[in-house]
């Protein structure tokens, strides 16, 4: 279940939180933040999967901003914005023998 905290200036999201499977987060509201970071975290990995990072400028017709395949390997990686984007998520495919959690952050 995705997790997300709201502050004067911030928000922090779990938006995949430790999938097995092939997952869409859900949409999280950006447009009060000017700086955008997500944290891609894939813990376990004997197989593969594909994270993409997604936004949106309605919340409902999504298209990719970036997308990262990682074969039988673990790793983090940091993704940074400055653009707008109203809406944001990130969704995995192709995943099997995988874990992956990803944070989403705004600021100003």
């Amino acid at each position: 279940m995705a997790q997300q905290t709201f502050n004067v200036g911030y928000i922090y999201t779990i938006n995949l939180n430790a999938v097995t499977t092939a997952t869409n987060g859900i949409s999280v509201d950006m447009r009060y933040y000017s700086t955008k970071s997500v944290f891609v975290n894939v813990s376990v990995n004997t197989g593969a999967v594909t994270v993409n990072i997604e936004a949106s400028h309605d919340g409902s017709t999504w298209f990719n901003l970036d997308s990262k395949t990682y074969t039988a390997v673990t790793g983090t990686d940091i993704y940074s914005y400055t653009d707008h984007f109203p809406f944001m998520r990130t969704t995995t495919t192709t995943q099997s023998n995988s874990t992956v959690t990803v944070n989403i952050t705004g600021g100003n």
